[in-house]
């Protein structure tokens, strides 16, 4: 598929299961994951753009009329340079939330990919299972949805320039927020 641009209408129906383009985000996805479940996180931080956002905003439990219950406040909020500074930081001994490390599964689902507002931007919606244990503790699960914005730099490659994790728990029981998403 080349990278020249694409018209709104030409760009959805090449984001629908079964297409190169669809094929290539999801292999994309899959690769993410692997690199996060095997702790490869100077792999992973290349796979950020320069512009990334990065946010997990606070669920609280509302009634449906005053909508999905997410705040303005975020468990984190990041960019590039904060990003890498939590990798950096995760790959020495001095982060003691991850002293043992923590052994991760990332599982998606319900992959949906709609062009974005600019060439070459995708939107991408999942689901996520992110599964964590540690040491001698028990599974700690997170589960929820992720809304990039996949932006495609090359034919079949992708940098991530937004990553909303809305999680589905109003209270983290885990006994940190070390992990990427």
């Amino acid at each position: 598929m080349s990278a020249a641009p694409e018209t709104a209408g030409t760009a959805a129906q090449a984001c629908t299961p079964g297409t190169p383009l669809y094929s290539a985000i999801l292999e994309f996805l899959y690769r993410e994951a692997a690199l996060l479940d095997e702790s490869a996180y100077a792999a992973w931080i290349e796979l950020c753009a320069e512009d990334i956002h990065y946010i997990m905003p606070v669920r609280t439990t509302q009634f449906r009329a005053r909508g999905a219950g997410f705040e303005d406040v975020s468990f984190f909020d990041e960019n590039i340079n904060s990003l890498r500074t939590r990798v950096a930081r995760l790959q020495t001994e001095s982060a003691w939330a991850e002293t043992p490390p923590s052994r991760t599964r990332h599982f998606l689902t319900n992959v949906l990919v709609e062009a974005g507002e600019r060439p070459h931007e995708f939107a991408v919606a999942a689901n996520f299972l992110v599964t964590r244990t540690r040491a001698d503790q028990g599974y700690q699960m997170f589960t929820g949805r992720r809304e990039d914005l996949l932006r495609r730099v090359a034919p079949s490659e992708f940098r991530i320039v937004r990553r909303r994790i809305l999680i589905d728990q109003t209270v983290i029981t885990s006994t940190n927020l070390s992990v990427l998403f």
